[in-house]
């Protein structure tokens, strides 16, 4: 069960739209915990059968029935799995998405909305990065979440009085049920298969998911007009850092070192899947530096660090491996 905020006494009620995936499954814990009916709009049903879920596809006209009135949106519906999908999907998921809901918000007269943006809209970057950083997306998954930040931006603009907007940037997340970077390493150093990309040194920014979602109703709550923040730990941990906690937890045998940039660097000029495995290899060799400054201004507690996150994962899930 998520580590809990403090909770409150006061039926409210939130949305979440995209509420049906990893992150999404731990904010409605988390949600209900604080006393929300939370009410998960997506493309599929949540597997916890006691949230109230409506079908809803953010790329066209939303147009909910709902009897209770919201009032927090969480705007998580997102492609993000990159490389993995056409550019153009981005742009019609993250980019429409945010028009939409953004739009529905409006008519609908909801004056707080928590989006979930990415550290990619950074760009490539091997020095620190905090909230003030300029962003400089590559990618088409950056570059449509920088847009899709701008569209919930202009609504808040709108009415700036009375409109409320959240902007999260979050690392890499994980946690149960993530099924990404972090469970596939764990299953790559189960099985042996796992060398460092080059070295050990490498930073990778990364925060667990119960920190995460805790975030984003700690900033939900505050009495602010906007807010952009970075959301990791707030030391980013190396490669090896990662993995050795990995190792201590599993008793997984540690990994050795190999000169994967290269390899990348020649896949990722091929088509297909052998040029995104390139992509993906050089994803392992570039640093993620990430300071969560304006949580540390605000005062936020977080309740893990690496260790006991992993901790924490291995004995609710086992890392996800069965």
């Amino acid at each position: 069960m998520p580590d809990k905020l403090e909770k409150s006494n006061t039926k409210r009620c939130a949305i979440i739209f995209g509420g049906s995936g990893f992150i999404g499954t731990h904010l409605a814990e988390e949600l209900q915990y604080q006393n929300f009916e939370v009410i998960v709009a997506d493309l599929v049903a949540p597997e916890r059968k006691d949230l109230k879920f409506i079908t809803c596809d953010v790329r066209e006209n939303i147009n909910l029935e709902i009897a209770s009135k919201p009032e927090i949106i969480f705007n998580l519906a997102a492609i993000h799995r990159t490389p993995g999908h056409k550019p153009s999907e981005y742009y019609e998921t993250n980019v429409k998405g945010a028009k939409n809901v953004t739009r529905w918000a409006a008519e609908n007269l909801i004056n707080r909305i928590v989006f979930t943006s990415s550290i990619s809209v950074y760009g490539p970057n091997e020095n620190l990065l905090d909230e003030n950083t300029t962003p400089a997306p590559i990618s088409d998954y950056g570059k449509s979440k920088l847009m899709a930040e701008e569209i919930h931006s202009h609504w808040q603009n709108e009415d700036p009085q009375n409109r409320s907007l959240v902007i999260c940037r979050p690392a890499v997340v994980f946690g149960r049920d993530e099924r990404g970077n972090f469970t596939r390493l764990a299953k790559a150093l189960k099985r042996r298969y796992f060398f460092f990309p080059g070295g050990r040194e490498t930073r990778k920014a990364s925060g667990y998911v119960k920190d995460a979602t805790r975030s984003l109703i700690f900033f939900a709550e505050k009495d602010i007009s906007k807010i952009v923040y970075n959301f990791s730990f707030p030391r980013n941990y190396t490669i090896g850092e990662i993995c050795d906690a990995f190792c201590r937890i599993s008793k997984y045998a540690k990994p050795m070192s190999i000169p994967v940039a290269k390899v990348g660097k020649v896949l990722s000029k091929v088509g297909g899947p052998v040029g995104s495995l390139g992509q993906r290899l050089l994803k392992l060799v570039f640093p993620t530096n990430i300071a969560p400054t304006k949580l540390q201004e605000f005062g936020f507690n977080w309740k893990y660090d690496l260790q006991s996150a992993l901790n924490d994962w291995n004995i609710e899930s086992e890392f996800d491996q069965n």
